[in-house]
């Protein structure tokens, strides 16, 4: 007898009972890339955002397909560095294997276009210039900073005044931690004035006057690496390529002293051509009452230098957890040398938990890794951080052709190794020994250099952190 055929339900059935897959239709634009491109790829990929085109509409996209199927294949974009722990930051960015082989197919037929009035409408971006909102405040450098076209990167802390009256009397009163003259700050985004030489950032409070003192002129600024030249009274946040600015949780705040200035501390790399610069920084402060202030614990090495040729040159560090706390985020820092980081946590019942796996570090999408929950690290937990680097040939993004001996140092073309750590103590009365550890940790860091990498650094036995 002669099979015949019915289509049904998207597949071939003979009269055999034997099911034939039907030919799926290619995938489209309009059916099928623009809700991948529109959920992962627009928030950047847009007329003025950050990445170096806009991916909203078709003809856009369909001349980079193969391009685009390139990039996600290699899971290079969306940028997402971290290969584990899956499921536990704020903000993880990637596609599912689907996706990927949708986009793949979708270049290899030549982009179809499919029905575009029947696209999905270009999701709107709420609040382009700042993510988080209208700040509260919002301050900038006193004056553009001009840059020479090089050699020699620049490290430079410009203090910006803040007085109380600049913050509005419902905001201050809102934010005033309880008894103190501190107020809570929740959030801080860092908008670089140029991303071509701004390198990275970090902000400070000085309520000693200090910072202030060493221009020789309003807005100036002065030489700094390293510390910010004065005791911090808050370390507020950072800024390098990648950064998303977050909310802390409420009830938590960073401690900002009332009046007094702040110090926004930044390694300039010299662009080849003279440049000038004017950042300027939004400032969130506390919704909520303030029940805790955040702690930072720092694990690296001054002491680093990468023979030419090593492809695997290894760096470890670690410290012991003083008191019970919890975790909010973490963030390590490398510049180009950097191929991979990894850190765990190793509790005092042995068990160990895994903080971050990058595999493939890439110095322009560094961030600032936000727990969803907060992760509770008791007391006696030993923090491990594994670095390594690849000063090869092999490297594409060795600075240094062929290459050369690379040390610790302020120079994009030198290296760093740093691993933070944000915390909270579960008790008031513990504050004080994560400041200490962070003393002890930072004089041994120190004990470990030669007399000539100190002077080399301007490093001095009694820094703190």
């Amino acid at each position: 007898m002669k099979a015949f055929v019915l289509l049904c339900c998207g597949l071939l059935v003979t009269t055999r009972g034997t099911p034939i897959p039907a030919e799926e239709s290619p995938p489209t634009w309009s059916r099928d890339i623009a809700p991948i491109l529109f959920s992962n790829c627009v928030e950047c990929h847009r007329p003025g955002g950050p990445a170096p085109f806009s991916l909203q509409t078709y003809e856009s996209a369909a001349k980079r397909a193969k391009f685009i199927s390139r990039l996600t294949e290699a899971r290079i974009m969306p940028p997402w560095l971290p290969s584990g722990p899956h499921g536990v930051f704020q903000g993880e960015r990637g596609l599912s294997e689907g996706e990927i082989a949708t986009l793949a197919k979708w270049a290899a037929l030549s982009a179809p276009a499919g029905d575009l009035p029947s696209a999905p409408p270009v999701p709107t971006v709420e609040n382009r210039e700042w993510p988080l909102g209208p700040p509260d405040v919002v301050v900038r450098m006193p004056q553009p900073f001009h840059l020479s076209s090089g050699p020699g990167d620049i490290y430079r802390a410009f203090p910006i005044s803040l007085p109380a009256s600049a913050i509005p009397a419902d905001v201050r009163e809102r934010a005033r931690i309880p008894g103190t003259d501190l107020l809570g700050v929740a959030a801080i985004d860092i908008h670089p004035g140029n991303r071509r030489v701004l390198h990275h950032a970090h902000l400070w409070a000085d309520s000693s006057g200090q910072a202030r003192q060493r221009e020789i002129f309003v807005g100036a600024g002065y030489e700094a690496f390293g510390n910010p030249g004065f005791p911090a009274a808050a370390y507020l946040g950072g800024y390098v390529p990648g950064t998303t600015p977050r909310r802390l949780p409420p009830g938590i705040a960073e401690a900002l002293p009332l009046g007094g200035d702040l110090v926004l501390q930044i390694h300039y790399s010299p662009s080849g051509k003279p440049e000038a610069d004017q950042t300027e920084i939004g400032l969130y402060f506390s919704r909520e009452p303030i029940k805790r202030t955040v702690e930072w614990l720092r694990l690296g090495s001054f002491n680093l230098e990468i023979p030419a040729g090593a492809s695997a040159h290894v760096i470890t560090d670690e410290l012991v957890i003083p008191a019970d706390c919890f975790v909010l985020s973490i963030s390590p820092h490398m510049h180009f040398l950097g191929r991979e980081v990894i850190a765990r946590a190793i509790f005092p019942d042995g068990s160990i938990r895994d903080l971050l796996n990058i595999p493939r570090w890439n110095f322009k999408w560094q961030d600032r890794y936000n727990f969803k929950e907060p992760l509770p690290l008791p007391r006696g937990t030993k923090i491990q951080v594994r670095w390594v680097y690849d000063n090869s040939a092999a490297n594409p993004r060795n600075p240094h052709s062929p290459p050369q001996a690379v040390h610790f140092g302020p120079n994009t073309t030198d290296e760093m190794c740093e691993f933070h750590l944000f915390v909270v103590p579960w008790s008031i009365d513990d504050y004080p020994k994560f400041g200490e550890l962070m003393e002890r940790k930072m004089a041994q860091k120190i004990a470990e250099l030669t007399d000539e990498q100190r002077q080399r650094y301007g490093f001095d036995a009694a820094e703190k952190r």
